[in-house]
């Protein structure tokens, strides 16, 4: 059995994907906690998110183009066992068990588990669902092949204490594919400058909470960005790979623009926005970050003399 006994609870499905009653770990969530659980996003759900991004096209590229980055780089290299911490309703973990991997979610919230305990029994899919928080994950060291976390890492409470955990659960060779929305983008930056001048010579504005706006929503504990991601990761991770998403999403008036236009116009430009951001992440709405575990120093190993 490699799940550590930690005060952490499985929820046990039913169907297809019923946990060996052997694997849970009999300590209740709010209870057991080491820490407050109040700390913890433990009852939210994604209905929270106040969206004012309209359907746009490239609305619709970005989530399509970071699903499959993600799917696609935590599935490289043969990847068999796949983690995904704050999983959510486990939408990337469903397509990933589809492929043939034993699929595994963390979420500490019970209403984004109940969807995602819905959305595998009417896939059919065996997926292993557990209630927990990134900073304890109840796994033995070196049990996945691949790790994903998605646009989760400001919900965290701890993000230095995840990252550790993180790269414990991995195999030596695994990967973890981290990814986020970069609060310092292109589109956040002059987003947040037109804000600015919105402010200066339009009385209302001053009272309105725009989209990219500081402080983050109430949802959120940081703004993730390109650099601050990758410092988090360095201690306990080596850069295999990093990536872009898209280009200038969420920028006033971009999307409804984009929408103007005939698709054989707009698909081109935002294809060729997202080349661009691919190659220069800092600039990109989204960062993919490809980490593998630092090897264990010689002086971090245990000692085996008597």
């Amino acid at each position: 059995m490699w799940l550590r006994q930690l005060p952490l609870h499985i929820l046990k499905g039913t169907g297809s994907w019923r946990l060996p009653i052997s694997l849970a770990v009999t300590y209740d969530c709010e209870v057991r906690m080491k820490v407050n659980p109040e700390g913890y996003q433990t009852h939210w759900h994604t209905d929270e998110i106040s969206d004012d991004i309209a359907t746009s096209p490239d609305t619709a590229f970005i989530f399509g183009w970071w699903d499959w980055v993600v799917r696609v780089s935590a599935a490289e290299n043969g990847a068999k066992r796949i983690l995904d911490v704050a999983c959510g309703n486990a939408r990337d973990i469903t397509y990933l068990s589809e492929t043939g991997c034993e699929a595994w979610g963390v979420d500490p919230s019970h209403l984004q588990l109940r969807d995602a305990r819905a959305a595998a029994q009417e896939s059919g899919q065996n997926l292993h669902l557990v209630r927990g928080v990134a900073e304890f994950l109840p796994f033995k060291p070196g049990v996945f092949d691949s790790l994903i976390c998605k646009s989760a890492l400001d919900h965290f409470v701890e993000g230095d204490r995840a990252m550790r955990g993180f790269a414990s659960v991995l195999k030596p060779d695994g990967r973890a594919v981290v990814s986020i929305n970069n609060m310092t983008s292109l589109s956040v930056r002059m987003s947040r400058a037109l804000y600015t001048l919105y402010r200066a010579v339009w009385r209302p504005a001053r009272e309105k909470h725009f989209h990219w706006d500081s402080p983050v929503p109430h949802q959120h504990t940081y703004e993730c960005t390109y650099q601050n991601t990758a410092d988090l990761g360095k201690p306990d991770f080596d850069t295999v790979d990093e990536y872009g998403v898209s280009l200038l999403w969420g920028l006033p008036g971009w999307g409804r623009f984009l929408s103007l236009l005939p698709n054989i116009i707009n698909r081109p430009l935002i294809r060729g926005l997202h080349g661009i951001g691919r190659r220069l992440p800092r600039m990109a709405d989204v960062c993919v970050f490809i980490w593998q575990p630092k090897p264990v120093s010689d002086s971090a190993k245990p000692s085996t003399a008597s």
